[in-house]
Parts: C-alpha cells; structure tokens; sequence
C-alpha cells in the first residue's frame, strides 16, 4: 500500500500544477513523512522501511512517466500546459480554507516575488557550458525541488519550468544510464539531501506556528506560476484548434484536480 501511495505522490511530482506534498496529505501519510525524516534516528530501522516505501514507488512514476509528458510538451505544447494551469487552480480550495483574511498581505507579497523571479526566465532553459557552474547550478535546483516536495501547494515541476530546469530534470530521469545526465544527477541528489532536510525543519516549525500565513505565501506562489506558465504558452506556436482544446484541457484539469483532493480526502 506504502508503494502504491508513493507511485500517486509520483504522479503529482512530475505533472506541473500537482502537489505531490498535498497527495501525500490527502492520502494521510504526509505528517508520517516529516516525522520519519525529521526523526530518523529515533527509530532508523522502522524510519527506513517506511520512507524506502514510498520512495520505491515515487522514483517509479517519475522514471516511466518522464518521457511520457516530455513528448505530450514537444507535440502539444500549449495543450499539455493548460491541462496543468487546470490542475493548479482546482487545488486552490484546499489551499484557501487554511488561509485567514488578514494575511492577504503576504499573498499579494509572495505573487510579487515569485513573478519577478519568474519573469527573468520566463520560457527559457538553461544552457551552462563550466562544469562547475552547472554542478552548483543542479546542487540549487536539487534543494529548491526538495523544498518544493515537503511544502503542501507547491508545483515542484512548475517551478523547475520557471526556473528553466524542467527539460534537464525530465531528461535525466527519462534515461539515468546516459553519462551526461549521471553528472547532473549527482549535485542534483546533493542539493535535495541537504533541501530536504533543511524544509522538513522549516516547514515543522512553520506550520506549527504561522500556519495561515505559510498557506497565504503558497497561494501566491501558486497564482504566479499560473500567470508564468500561461505567458508560456501563449508565447509558444499553436492554431486556432490547439487553442480550443487547450481552453477545454483546462476546464477538465481543474474538474479533475478537484476530484482527485475529494477522493483522497474522503
């Protein structure tokens, strides 16, 4: 079962808008995972088996599924992208009920932010020919996606697309036997043990303490990467046809999204 749950978080990792964090809330196992990880050495042995589970079955979705949505990129770009956009807005309610009024604020805050951070990449992907530049660029990007997997409402991919790692990740993922992609994997490996460790601290204490004001902060997060992700598409070429079926991807991305945090919440 632990196995069939990390394959569901999988999905929601490798598919831009999913949370693969709230998965994991909806499946009732995510305060598991932070505990596991936050105090691992309490219990090692039975701290292991539980996240060696999991991790069996996330790893496997995310190498069968990577060149699956590459393709679906390459051949229906603006298509795939709104069926994302889709998924990210059905998952607004659960984000909202945590969220208090007078933290709007940080909200309008946090979208400023991550805009203008997206905005200076915005549909690009990254090229670094120094190798140790690239190795520190993948140790940055391996701790902002393991920050991205630990925070509930955060689209790990999404931000990989802003930030113009996401065709690099996939790519690895899609062929990890390939030398290039080796030398990518490692510091990428690096920056999530150390991410992962850090967030899981971070978010233990944030959500014990300024709980509506973290969910006020990933609303915006969330409202920016939509706005990024659908200059991105808009900027790429599409016809007339593709722009109608993307309009209706949308609608059956967000249908979806709701129903998927209704049935793991029932």
């Amino acid at each position: 079962m632990l196995i069939l749950k990390g394959i569901v978080i999988g999905i929601g990792k490798i598919i831009p808008g999913v949370s693969g964090s709230m998965l994991a809330i909806s499946m009732g196992i995510y305060q598991k995972l932070i505990d596991s990880i936050n105090n691992f050495f309490t219990s090692p042995k039975k701290n292991f088996k539980f996240l060696f589970k999991v991790a069996i079955g996330v790893i496997s979705s995310i190498v069968f599924l990577s060149n699956i949505i590459l393709k679906c990129l390459d051949k229906y770009y603006i298509i795939t992208m709104f069926f994302f956009i889709g998924l990210i807005i059905g998952g607004f309610d659960d984000i909202k009920i945590n969220i208090c009024r007078k933290n709007n604020y940080i909200t309008y805050i946090s979208f400023i932010i991550v805009l203008l951070l997206g905005l200076i990449n915005v549909d690009n992907d990254i090229t670094i020919k120094n190798n140790i530049i690239n190795s520190i660029y993948f140790i940055f990007i391996g701790f902002v996606d393991a920050l991205t997997m630990v925070i509930p409402g955060i689209s790990g991919t999404a931000t990989l697309m802003m930030l113009g790692a996401y065709k690099s990740v996939m790519l690895m993922f899609s062929n990890l036997l390939y030398i290039e992609n080796i030398k990518i994997l490692i510091p990428y490996i690096i920056g999530m043990a150390f991410g992962g460790i850090l967030t899981v601290k971070l978010v233990n204490y944030l959500f014990n303490y300024y709980k509506s004001k973290t969910y006020s902060a990933i609303l915006g997060f969330s409202i920016a990467t939509i706005f990024l992700m659908f200059t991105m598409s808009i900027n790429s070429f599409y016809t007339f046809k593709d722009l109608i079926l993307a309009f209706i991807l949308l609608f059956i991305g967000i249908y979806l999204s709701k129903k998927i945090n209704h049935l793991f919440s029932d």
